[in-house]
């Protein structure tokens, strides 16, 4: 990929990071004030209900991801590297955002477990029967599942086979929607999980990375099929999710599908057109995983001093919190994520180094 294409799919971080912002900062309003208590309740409430703009994020992030990471795996021992450069681009950023998520609680006299705070540090704590400190961070633990995946797809040499790929996503789509169809007609109760939904996004940014990029036409074919598959799903599932509330569809079919049509949408015209062409956003999305991370944070301080009424004067408290989490992304960025990105690449040119002849 050019430079320039590099900076395109910054500038879409930057849309997806910022589209997370806005949701949360309008259930924020939602969930803190009374029913019509001012017009910005109104303009929140019929924002989440036509649209989730915390999905297209997410759903955008997904294509981001799968378009890219996949193919950087490459050097002459691929695997340990991609490891290395995963670690090291992920987990101290992260690390630091858990020690002010843990240091906020315990100035709130509710410091977490040992247990939950270790478990959180390896970015899956369900696996250990924990919960999240934020979350905000579920997404983390899907990118570690496909990450997985990838590695295993290039050790047995089928990180670019269509076909391959096509019938995993299909798969991780009918793990999701087959147990929901046999508890919804009391064939089978089954444990429902969403974890093949969103890696079949994932998939799907690779395949549209295959067709767009690599210029593999039947991989044309194979995102249709895809795409189509994912709202039929989507449709199929989503009143299992409303009657169980258990956040996958919330607040409703509509904005869900809107949501992830518009990531698709968007994704596409993005790569076919080179698009957004702004240097400005293409540094938001350079910061945007600190911008994921501590947006949260930076929320819960602001609302200390400045409380959300529902009032016009609630846009104000938005672009304050806004404009600080770009600030403390910014910082963080510097003094954390990028010093151990170059730190992660040292030492893969170490190890390259050291197993020459």
């Amino acid at each position: 990929m050019t430079q320039q294409r590099y900076a395109n799919v910054d500038g879409l971080r930057a849309i997806a990071a910022l589209g997370v912002m806005i949701e949360h900062l309008f259930g924020d309003l939602l969930r803190q004030t009374p029913p019509a208590a001012g017009p910005m309740n109104a303009v929140a409430d019929t924002l989440v209900h036509h649209v989730s703009l915390g999905r297209f994020g997410v759903a955008l992030f997904f294509l981001i991801s799968g378009f890219v990471v996949p193919f950087s795996i490459g050097g002459e021992r691929p695997l340990a590297q991609f490891a290395i450069s995963r670690v090291f681009r992920l987990y101290p950023a992260f690390w630091f955002a858990l020690a002010v998520l843990a240091t906020m609680a315990w100035l709130a006299a509710e410091p977490p477990g040992m247990a939950t705070v270790l478990a959180n540090m390896t970015m899956a704590p369900t696996l250990f029967g924990q919960p999240w400190l934020s979350p905000i961070h579920w997404t983390l633990f899907i990118e570690l599942v496909f990450y997985v995946l990838v590695a295993l797809l290039f050790s047995v040499d089928k990180l670019r086979h269509v076909g391959v790929l096509s019938a995993l996503s299909l798969a991780l789509i009918a793990a999701t929607v087959l147990p929901v169809q046999l508890r919804m007609h009391g064939v089978a109760n089954l444990p429902v999980q969403y974890l093949g939904m969103h890696l079949s996004s994932l998939f799907l940014g690779l395949l549209l990375r295959l067709w767009l990029v690599e210029r593999v036409q039947s991989a044309r074919i194979s995102v249709l099929v895809l795409a189509i598959a994912q709202f039929a799903a989507l449709l199929s599932i989503s009143d299992f999710s409303l009657a169980r509330g258990d956040n996958f569809i919330m607040e409703g079919r509509l904005p869900i599908l809107a949501a992830y049509m518009l990531a698709f949408v968007v994704f596409l015209a993005a790569v076919r057109f080179g698009r957004p062409r702004s240097l400005m956003l293409a540094r938001i999305g350079m910061i945007s995983y600190s911008m994921y991370l501590f947006h949260w944070c930076v929320n819960v301080t602001v609302y200390r001093f400045l409380p959300l009424t529902g009032q016009i004067s609630d846009v104000v408290v938005m672009l304050i919190c806004i404009a600080l989490t770009l600030m403390v992304s910014l910082l963080v960025y510097r003094m954390v994520e990028r010093p151990m990105i170059m730190l992660g690449r040292t030492i893969v040119l170490w190890r390259g180094l050291r197993t020459r002849p």
